[in-house]
C-alpha cells in the first residue's frame, strides 16, 4: 500500500504543477484524469468541494492546509488497480482511523503522514462501487495539532472519470 504514497505525491504534484512526464487528459465535471507513461499510470482526482475545520467543537478559522484531494490510482505494472486514497493537506494524528462516508456506507482508511488509503484492494472495490452510486464522499480526520476536519467531495463526474482512467490504462 505504500506504493500509493508515491503515486499520491505524483498526483498532487500533477494537480498543482504539471510535470513533463504526465498529462491531464480528461475532465469530467468535478473529476480530472491524468496519465503518465514509462511506466503507464492513470489516476483520477478531485478537490474537496467543502472543507470544515474545528478545534474544541468550534470552527477553526486560521488553519493552514495543503491541497485536499481524493484519488483513484491505476499502476498496472505494480498490480495496483483502482486504489483509493486521500490527501488531507496536513499530517494526520498517529493511530487514528480516518473515516470515509458515502451514503450510508462508512469505510476506515489507514493514515501515514498526509495520506490515507484503505487496508485492501477488496475495500477499494467497495469504495469505488459506493462512489459510482453516491452523491458525495465525506472524509473525517484529525491533524497532529488536534484540528478535526470534515472534507466533502462531490462525486459528479466520478463514474465517467473512472471509466476514462481505466480505458487509458487498459483495465477492464
Amino acid at each position: 500500500m505504500k506504493n500509493i504514497l508515491i503515486s499520491a505525491t505524483l498526483a498532487a504534484t500533477c494537480a498543482i504543477t504539471p510535470a513533463i512526464a504526465q498529462e491531464r487528459v480528461g475532465a469530467h465535471e468535478d473529476w480530472a484524469v491524468y496519465v503518465a507513461d514509462k511506466p503507464k499510470e492513470c489516476w483520477l482526482v478531485s478537490n474537496a468541494a467543502k472543507v470544515e475545520n474545528t478545534r474544541g467543537g468550534k470552527p477553526a478559522l486560521n488553519v493552514n492546509r495543503g491541497d485536499i484531494l481524493l484519488y483513484v490510482t491505476y499502476l498496472p505494472a505494480q498490480k495496483i488497480i483502482g486504489e483509493v486514497s486521500f490527501g488531507g493537506g496536513y499530517p494526520f494524528k498517529a493511530g487514528q482511523a480516518i473515516k470515509m462516508q458515502i451514503g450510508t456506507a462508512t469505510y476506515d482508511l489507514l493514515a501515514e503522514g498526509e495520506y490515507a488509503w484503505s487496508a485492501s484492494s477488496e475495500i477499494d472495490t467497495k469504495i469505488r462501487v459506493s462512489m459510482t452510486k453516491g452523491a458525495n464522499a465525506v472524509v473525517n480526520a484529525e491533524s497532529t495539532r488536534g484540528t478535526k476536519t470534515k472534507d466533502t467531495f462531490s462525486l459528479k463526474g466520478f463514474t465517467a472519470a473512472l471509466n476514462d482512467a481505466k480505458k487509458r490504462c487498459n483495465i477492464s
